[in-house]
């Protein structure tokens, strides 16, 4: 059973079908174990999408990253870093993030 394609994507694949298609190839090469293993791609991906502020993107990782095996508190340290990056945005994309898959902070 393959999972519900989130709603811009869903949009991607009515626009152009091929180039959804292109980008899941993307996704996954970009995923793939090479000199970083997949945790840590797992983890820069995290601040990658708290940086940029993909509400979506980060919830979609940090969800990814708890079935891969990371602990909440390792993606939300890599989530941090964008503070650095990109300031207080950062801060409220996490939380979104959070209250969207329903995490609570401990």
């Amino acid at each position: 059973m393959t999972e519900k394609l989130p709603a811009p994507m869903q949009t991607l694949e009515k626009i152009s079908p091929q180039l959804l298609e292109a980008f899941k190839k993307l996704r996954e090469t970009a995923q793939k174990p090479g000199r970083l293993d997949r945790r840590t791609k797992r983890l820069a991906l995290t601040a990658a999408y708290a940086s940029i502020g993909c509400v979506d993107c980060l919830a979609g990782c940090i969800k990814e990253g708890l079935k891969e095996g990371l602990m909440l508190d390792e993606l939300l340290e890599a989530a941090s870093i964008a503070v650095l990056v990109h300031g207080a945005e950062a801060v409220i994309t996490i939380h979104k993030a959070l209250s969207m898959i329903g995490e609570k902070l401990k």
